[in-house]
């Protein structure tokens, strides 16, 4: 795993295990909650446009290229207790090449979909803060999913009201 300008030491010791876990996130909030049909996702955009510099290096895209991107919050029971933050993002060109359902998934989370797929391999994770929220820092995760030539960037911010830790999920 490739850690962005902080060390272990800079995050909160609850928060290292969402930060580093190589498997879904969705999975360990399903845990976390404590039941099947959560976490959900709140769609917050989605739609083709040109990638973000940093989406653009991470999936080594062109200038001029387009992706498909979603952004999402995932919560529990209650929607306006967001715990995750993501946008995810991959080029259009791949919609044909087998990642049309990721444009369908509505207030389903991807990393189901994502991690089904046994020969998925995960780029390292970068891991950095942002600060955000007056005096609050978000830690967010980066990364990318492939599995032939299908790649997907993941984004992940962890919120305030990300649940406890309760283990991995499946």
């Amino acid at each position: 795993m490739s850690l962005s300008r902080h060390s272990r030491s800079h995050a909160a010791r609850a928060l290292w295990p969402w930060l580093c876990l190589p498997a879904s996130l969705t999975a360990a909030l399903r845990r976390a909650y404590g039941a099947p049909q959560w976490p959900q996702a709140r769609v917050l955009g989605c739609g083709r446009a040109r990638p973000r510099p940093e989406e653009r290096r991470a999936l080594g895209l062109a200038r001029g290229a387009w992706v498909y991107w979603r952004e999402v919050e995932l919560h529990g029971p209650d929607p306006l207790k967001p715990a995750i933050w993501a946008r995810s993002s991959f080029p259009i060109r791949a919609i044909s090449q087998g990642l049309q359902p990721l444009t369908r998934h509505g207030s389903r989370p991807i990393g189901n979909t994502l991690f089904r797929h046994r020969r998925l391999r995960r780029s390292p994770i970068q891991i950095g803060v942002t600060p955000a929220f007056g005096q609050h820092r978000r830690w967010r995760r980066s990364s990318v999913l492939q599995r032939g030539p299908r790649r997907v960037w993941v984004e992940e911010h962890l919120l305030l009201d990300l649940p406890a830790w309760r283990g991995r999920g499946r």
